[in-house]
């Protein structure tokens, strides 16, 4: 039954002098039960500023633990009511319902704020077992988050039955049936079964409208950004449809975390006329990315990270073509980009920080030429007509091999639509002349990219160019991937290990950093610093004779720093064996020992006493591997 007809029977139901039975309204948490009933008591509320009529009276049971409280939620929501139709009715209604002393802070015309404090005595549930004359219309009672009150669940049952059976009053249940079940099955005690038997009459389940909830949300953020998301609205429901989450409260989370982001950019990016297409590229990949990690992907951020799509790993490929494949129709021809892995991975630090770096948005809204460039219309080439296709091709083709491409992302953007319109026989040059020209591209991209922070933002640049490309389609783009990982790997393995360097310059502030580097993660192999041997790539010499130069606290660091590595757990105990992961760094370290052992028989005093304590160890560790 659409929601719809559940409006007209609960509209006929609550007319209804004594129905002598409850209603249900079911379905799963996030699906919008909260939100359809909310309405529902807005249409439903007296609209007369004379006459007094009973308004529905909404309990959230969540966490509730005794009747008392529901009561008190009760009293809660008729006394500021009662307050708003003046003080006289107030006293002859009290006549008859008084009974605990009520303090309220009133609100009496919903602006948010109080008008004044008052205490009164109410019982709520004399003034709604009582027929009192001064009050006109239906008593409804909407007890919410059924599942998740921590009442006993016999005095619960009872205590809304009592108001079913003896108070004529309409009441409305809602709940996650399923929960019910389940902590039914749980507690051989809990009755539900037997109390919808008897006391429901009607149960219907509330189907997700996603359309209208969507609307209500977007005019629940701030004026500034509603057109705008107004005008996504299908791109909206399209997402989140695609994600399977089904949960409407976290699509509103979404939403209004992406609007305080967007409220926060620059005024000059407001003013931009890039502004739309970018803004709808974030709102694409914040809506799904925040659908998947809220439904329990939380590892999307590793699936999506550039590294991780370069090691080729078959699962991790199978999972992101899982997702990928959810939202690969959707806005095709707005370069929308969704899972782009440069923007998943500060998606998911929002989510777990709370904050969102806009930083890189500069580059985009800095280009002042806000046209789209002849490539970008190749995306949907099935939609061009062959004078367009011809013009945006022979204008893209010849960009391409006049080597003019600015960066490794655009290089790779054009590689990947070449790589499609290849395969479909629609280029007028060689698979082999686009590759060779793809490989001469990257060389000069490349060229002089050697140290490790300019090599990882070039791993970073290229794969934003890469497009998820499935079957034979994907050839040219695979081949010159293959070609730029080999460069990438190549200068990555000659880079000097970040540990080796701080060794090899060791001093007195730096030595007490080494616990703190050794703790990094290592570029490109997701290991720490701490489990390779990074002693093995140090210039031993180098590393024994900055040791000398420390003071005598330094080389006292120093010697912790060795011993927490080969000899003793966190907890002090004694390694008994060195690990084999630290094998290699044996010939280096026991070089750097008999270097220190020569030097110690130089000096005197504390300089001896620290540096053969380091040597000691270094022989100790030695000793132990050779075992």
């Amino acid at each position: 039954m659409m929601n719809e007809e559940i409006v007209r029977f609960l509209n006929e139901y609550v007319e209804i002098p004594d129905p002598q039975y409850a209603v249900m309204l079911k379905g799963t948490w996030g699906c919008g039960k909260t939100f359809f009933i909310q309405r529902w008591i807005e249409a439903s509320k007296e609209k007369g500023e004379e006459q007094l009529e009973w308004n529905p009276i909404y309990v959230s049971l969540y966490g509730l633990t005794s009747v008392q409280q529901i009561t008190e939620s009760i009293n809660k929501e008729i006394y500021p009511w009662l307050y708003s139709k003046g003080a006289k009715l107030i006293k002859n209604i009290l006549k008859t319902a008084s009974k605990i002393a009520l303090k309220y802070d009133i609100d009496a015309d919903n602006d948010g704020k109080s008008e004044a404090t008052a205490t009164y005595n109410l019982d709520s549930i004399l003034l709604l077992k009582g027929d009192n004359k001064e009050i006109k219309g239906n008593k409804i009672l909407i007890f919410d988050d059924f599942e998740r009150c921590n009442v006993n669940f016999d005095t619960l049952l009872g205590y809304i039955n009592y108001f079913s059976e003896h108070c004529k009053c309409k009441i409305i249940i809602i709940g996650d049936e399923a929960k019910l079940q389940e902590k039914e099955s749980e507690n051989k005690g809990l009755k539900f079964k037997d109390f919808k038997e008897k006391t429901i009459g009607r149960t219907f389940e509330i189907k997700t409208n996603i359309n209208e909830t969507v609307d209500f949300f977007i005019q629940e953020l701030s004026s500034n950004n509603r057109n705008l998301l107004s005008e996504n609205k299908e791109l909206i429901v399209q997402i989140f449809q695609a994600s399977k989450l089904n949960n409407l409260r976290i699509l509103r989370q979404c939403l209004n975390d992406y609007n305080r982001i967007v409220m926060s950019l620059p005024e000059s990016y407001h003013n931009s006329p890039k502004y739309k297409k970018i803004i709808t590229s974030l709102l694409a990949n914040f809506i799904a990315v925040y659908c998947e990690y809220k439904s329990g992907n939380t590892r999307i951020a590793e699936l999506f990270d550039g590294i991780s799509i370069m090691f080729n790993d078959s699962k991790y490929n199978q999972e992101r073509e899982k997702i990928l494949s959810k939202y690969q129709f959707i806005g095709i021809g707005q370069g929308l980009g969704i899972l782009d892995s440069f923007i998943v991975g500060k998606i998911v630090h929002y989510l777990d920080c709370g904050f969102f770096d806009t930083e890189y948005m500069q580059q985009y809204f800095a280009i002042e030429d806000a046209d789209i460039e002849s490539w970008e219309h190749l995306y949907d080439y099935w939609r061009l007509d062959n004078e367009e296709f011809e013009q945006y091709y022979h204008e893209t083709i010849i960009y391409y091999l006049e080597d003019r491409c600015q960066d490794l992302k655009e290089l790779f953007v054009i590689i990947s639509i070449l790589s499609v319109l290849s395969s479909l026989e629609l280029v007028s040059v060689s698979k082999d002349e686009i590759i060779a020209q793809g490989k001469k591209s990257i060389n000069r991209l490349m060229t002089n990219v050697t140290k490790i922070e300019d090599l990882l933002q070039s791993l970073e640049t290229a794969q934003r160019g890469l497009r998820p490309i499935y079957d034979e389609k994907n050839h040219i783009q695979a081949v010159l991937w293959q070609y730029f990982k080999s460069i990438f790997d190549e200068r990555i393995h000659q880079c000097p290990n970040k540990m080796s360097v701080a060794l090899e310059n060791l001093d007195d502030e730096s030595c007490e950093r080494l616990g703190v580097i050794q703790n990094e993660v290592v570029p490109m192999k997701k290991v720490l610093y701490k489990e390779t041997p990074f002693f093995e790539s140090a210039n031993p010499e180098r590393v024994a004779n900055r040791i000398i130069g420390l003071s005598n606290e330094a080389k006292n660091t120093f010697y912790q720093f060795l011993l927490y590595r080969y000899d003793r757990t966190s907890n002090g105990s004694e390694i008994v064996r060195v690990p084999s992961m630290y094998m290699a760094d044996m010939p280096n370290l026991k070089l750097i020992g008999e270097h220190l052992k020569d030097a110690a028989e130089h000096t005197k005093l504390i300089e001896r006493f620290a540096l053969r304590q380091i040597v000691a160890l270094i022989e100790k560790i030695f000793q132990k591997a050779m075992n």
